[in-house]
């Protein structure tokens, strides 16, 4: 069963209904509180030791739980925690529809079927969507503008007010400045070379 890859579009959408229904009272400011997301749609969250030699987190094929490297599991707060538990919702979300009432054995066979270029896809995917959740995209868009603006006023160099806007960005949704800027790319607001430039920046 080949793979089918979603548009930008599709994922767009399927991240605006799913936090439409799954998320009131569910954030702190406009940080959304993944691990309360996973759990109230009845996932556990379960760490398991030395996991990381294998994968950070996955989706196993029992249905209701998300596997978790221990050690991450206990730096709960950091970026790449967050970023982790938003790629493992998408996966259930997009993902997990594939092997429902499957037998072990068409699981099996069908993850054996995939290709290397398929693999890819589904996590490019799973990224793409885990950005529309942690930044819904009317309100990314809404507060890139407000902190362009506001900035705009106080400087005239066009990188150094990005660089303040994907600062605040970063805070405003409690995920890295790495990932605020693929998001702004994503959604046309710097275009491949502010991105760069502006990775090159965070790394410095």
């Amino acid at each position: 069963m080949p793979y089918k890859s979603h548009s930008r579009e599709e994922l767009e959408k399927i991240a605006e209904e799913f936090l439409q229904k799954n998320t009131a009272g569910k954030y702190d400011n406009r940080a959304l509180m993944i691990e309360a997301v996973i759990e109230g749609i009845g996932y556990t969250i379960h760490p398991v030791p030395g996991l990381a030699e294998i994968a950070e987190a996955y989706v196993p094929a029992k249905k209701g739980y998300i596997f978790v490297d221990e050690e991450q599991y206990m730096n709960g707060s950091s970026f790449r925690w967050r970023f982790t538990m938003a790629e493992e919702l998408a996966h259930i979300l997009i993902h997990r529809p594939i092997f429902d009432d499957k037998s072990s054995e068409e699981i099996v066979r069908i993850q054996e079927a995939f290709t290397d270029s398929e693999y890819r896809r589904i996590e490019q995917d799973a990224k793409y969507l885990a950005g529309c959740l942690l930044m819904p995209k009317e309100v990314f868009l809404a507060r890139f503008k407000h902190f362009f603006d506001f900035q705009s006023q106080r400087s005239s160099n066009y990188l150094n007010i990005l660089y303040y806007v994907m600062r605040q960005l970063s805070m405003d949704f409690n995920v890295s400045c790495q990932s605020v800027s693929i998001r702004a790319l994503h959604l046309d607001q710097i275009d491949q070379s502010d991105l760069e430039d502006l990775l090159e920046m965070f790394d410095g």
